[in-house]
């Protein structure tokens, strides 16, 4: 049986994020992988419908039937996919949200799910797809929540880190080279990465980040991802921690902006 658990961080408030992202039938302008969505019956708290993807690289367009409940109190929904169609026999996926304050929620999905036998891939390489395809559309809908309620704060102030480290001198070029080709895969926006800055003096390396999640964070949520260890392996080698028993980022202990002067 295979197993994924993913969360994401939305700046909006808890009941706009359920009702949007939970209305299926908008689902094919909230995802990117749906071409369509079609609902076959409502009752109460249950819908089923059919989704569509749209072609992948060979062509295929997947469609399937599934059934939901909501559970408007709790803030979570269960779902259960038609095994007919796919390489599926079980697949179970449940939804839930948490606020945080008045202006922020965390949307968390999970999926246990059992192959086929025949089926032309495996639980590892089914699991490998699924963390990626999850993690890339819950940043699409992130953002495209945020864009529709409002993320000004999330924007302006995101959250910032810097490693500091041993670099060789010399190197300038490949670290750059790494960088350029990572930057251009979908990586960034996977880990929520906006604007990254590098500097060395002597053999001194500094990495300056801004995303969406605090660097700790993604450091820990994206270390086995495929992207991230090509290209840490990359910088591995002309990059090393000045402290290796410690953790890589830096502690921030001072911070100030002008507009809080402005403000109080």
């Amino acid at each position: 049986m295979g197993y994924i658990r993913n969360a994401v961080q939305i700046h909006a408030a808890i009941e706009d994020v359920f009702k949007v992202t939970n209305d299926v039938r908008t689902w094919p302008d909230l995802f990117t992988e749906y071409a369509s969505s079609e609902v076959l019956e409502e009752v109460d708290n249950s819908v089923t419908f059919r989704l569509t993807t749209h072609p992948d690289d060979t062509g295929t367009q997947w469609s399937w039937t599934s059934t939901r409940w909501t559970d408007s109190d709790r803030k979570s929904t269960y779902s259960e996919r038609n095994p007919e169609a796919g390489p599926f026999k079980h697949m179970v996926i449940r939804w839930w949200y948490d606020s945080i304050g008045d202006t922020d929620t965390i949307m968390t999905w999970e999926q246990e799910f059992t192959l086929k036998p025949e089926a032309p891939f495996n639980d590892a390489h089914a699991t490998n797809h699924l963390n990626c395809q999850t993690r890339i559309q819950q940043q699409i809908i992130k953002e495209r929540v945020e864009q529709r309620y409002g993320a000004t704060e999330a924007q302006e102030r995101p959250y910032r880190g810097v490693i500091i480290a041993k670099y060789k001198p010399g190197s300038e070029d490949k670290i750059v080279d790494a960088f350029t080709r990572s930057d251009i895969t979908d990586l960034p926006r996977q880990i929520g990465v906006k604007s990254r800055h590098v500097w060395v003096q002597g053999e001194i390396y500094v990495h300056f980040i801004e995303g969406q999640t605090t660097l700790p964070d993604v450091l820990k949520e994206y270390a086995q991802h495929p992207l991230f260890q090509e290209v840490k392996g990359e910088l591995d080698q002309y990059v090393s921690l000045i402290y290796p028993d410690q953790p890589p980022s830096a502690k921030l202990v001072y911070t100030w902006r002008s507009e809080d002067r402005q403000s109080a």
